[in-house]
């Protein structure tokens, strides 16, 4: 649900900002993490503009107070605005994904996650990304993580594309194709 409301969110702000460029996009959503970030680690403040005895006059100033503090873009600013006047401040972290993931596709780079059984060695992650990159045409960031119930091998998610070469598949498919003969 989450996801359906902050979508026209961010698409609405990478359509006003899409002609001032990269950095421009990625200053904007450098701030509204911040923002997200602060709303994570302060729920209180949070509470401030989803509570109907704060009044929306001190809303407005918290908000301006915040852009100040925090010397954000206009916006960036008027993001915020935004989703206070509609009550979905809440969902300022998944704006900020849906964001990126714009900007992402404006610059050809698709971000994924790469999860092992173990600890990837220096550079390794790196090189799987150039791998995936040449395959598919676009720049590829991974983050990895780890699974020790993997037992060996990877799976690789790039959006909703996953590319499985764990172990646990492999044998599941093995499995499978013995079972069918």
């Amino acid at each position: 649900m989450s996801r359906r409301i902050a979508r026209p969110y961010a698409t609405a702000l990478f359509q006003v900002l899409e002609k001032s460029g990269v950095p421009s996009l990625r200053a904007t959503e450098a701030q509204l993490a911040v923002v997200a970030k602060l709303f994570g680690l302060r729920p209180d403040l949070l509470r401030a503009f989803e509570v109907p005895a704060v009044p929306p006059g001190k809303k407005r100033e918290l908000l301006d107070d915040l852009g100040r503090t925090l010397e954000l873009n206009p916006p960036a600013r008027r993001m915020l605005a935004a989703l206070a006047q509609h009550f979905r401040l809440r969902f300022l972290s998944e704006v900020v994904a849906a964001f990126s993931q714009l900007v992402d596709r404006l610059e050809g780079k698709i971000r994924g996650r790469v999860t092992v059984a173990s600890p990837l060695e220096s550079g390794q992650t790196e090189r799987l990304a150039a791998v995936l990159a040449e395959a598919l045409g676009q720049r590829v960031e991974l983050d990895s993580n780890v699974d020790p119930e993997l037992l060996a091998g990877f799976v690789v998610r790039l959006g909703s594309r996953v590319f499985d070469g764990s172990l646990r598949t492999q044998l599941r498919k093995f499995a499978e194709t013995a079972g069918n003969r």
